[in-house]
């Protein structure tokens, strides 16, 4: 009889394996370009966001993290063109039009693990960044963890999580010599939480608890019993963990809502308008380049640059191994226009 159980028991989650898994709706593509590996071995690299050149777009760089030490600036080929030991950094964002010392500027924020604060840089046209945080922006949460950035006509806003949860929201205030926080409202999930990415258009934030779902927020109206469910990681062609999200954003509002789900290696997509699931994609070896692997932070934009006419989609590499050769963690970058065939 126990025998006849065990055997049930184990049809049933073949079964459910079968059900969870839709491979007519996963396609894969291959990374482009890679950035410089990090300067620390084991997990080190973890979320990266992009700065666009104002004046020129090639010249754009890529702001990363390496959360052993510090902040990473890479050109758009991946060379890596600074280093910042500003501490144990571990999600990263950013945003233009900051109004600070009578200038529009883009901000860098990112939670800073080793003094438990949010740091705050600007990003100089000569591809420096320059710390501008007046005092400590002190987190409230035991261990500061993800983090995303939200804009509207009138504020910036800083949306920092911790392993246990909760989520903090901040307004950034720009003072005479430098700029500073207030805390607005804290709320909790529960369960820990990282990857998080605000779509400033349509007012909302999306917040991947790793272990249980995707859910999406009212960016303005930051209440803890208000959120709708847009994936949970029993879903089909999902698997915890849960890591980075990051947005898409076409004319007219429209695009897509990307998540990294890591516990099958894969990235999922949604619209962004419905939240309705679409397709999945992986990044797979190339000729030169390898693919990825136990991914935490993505970006993407849309912009136009050389080679890149869709824009680009970067994400976090927890292995870079080409063949027997095994080198420090990176990010790699594919081609947006080979992630839109996919979807079609």
């Amino acid at each position: 009889m126990k025998k006849v159980i065990l055997i049930l028991i184990c049809l049933g989650v073949v079964s459910c394996n079968k059900r969870q898994t839709n491979k007519e709706l996963v396609f894969t593509v291959n990374a482009v370009r890679e950035t410089t590996p990090v300067v620390t071995a084991d997990d080190a690299a973890d979320d990266a966001c992009i700065w666009i050149h104002p004046e020129n777009t090639d010249a754009s760089l890529i702001i990363g993290t390496n959360k052993k030490e510090g902040l990473c600036v890479y050109n758009l080929n991946g060379d890596l063109l600074h280093s910042y030991p500003v501490g144990k950094v571990n999600n990263v964002d950013i945003r233009a039009n900051f109004s600070y010392q009578g200038n529009n500027i883009s901000v860098v924020t990112a939670s800073n693990r080793t003094n438990n604060t949010i740091s705050i840089h600007k990003v100089n046209t000569d591809t420096t960044l320059e710390n501008i945080a007046l005092e400590p922006l002190t987190s409230k949460l035991q261990e500061v963890y993800g983090l995303c950035m939200y804009q509207n006509k009138n504020n910036t806003y800083v949306f920092v999580s911790g392993k246990n949860g909760d989520v903090e929201k901040w307004k950034l205030i720009a003072k005479e010599n430098g700029v500073v926080g207030e805390l607005i409202t804290t709320i909790s999930l529960g369960t820990q939480v990282e990857g998080m990415v605000a779509d400033d258009e349509l007012q909302a934030i999306y917040i991947a608890e790793e272990d249980v779902a995707l859910w999406k927020y009212d960016s303005e109206n930051f209440e803890q019993d208000k959120r709708v469910l847009i994936a949970k990681t029993t879903d089909v062609n999902m698997r915890d963990d849960f890591e980075g999200v990051t947005l898409y954003k076409q004319e007219n509002n429209t695009g897509y809502v990307i998540l990294s789900s890591q516990g099958n290696n894969s990235y999922a997509v949604f619209d962004r308008v419905t939240n309705k699931y679409l397709k999945s994609f992986k990044i797979e070896d190339g000729a030169t380049i390898d693919g990825t692997y136990d991914t935490d932070g993505i970006d993407v934009t849309s912009v136009s640059f050389t080679g890149f006419s869709k824009g680009f989609f970067i994400a976090q590499d927890g292995d870079n191994s080409k063949g027997n050769i095994k080198s420090n963690q990176n990010f790699k970058l594919v081609d947006f226009n080979d992630i839109l065939k996919g979807l079609e």
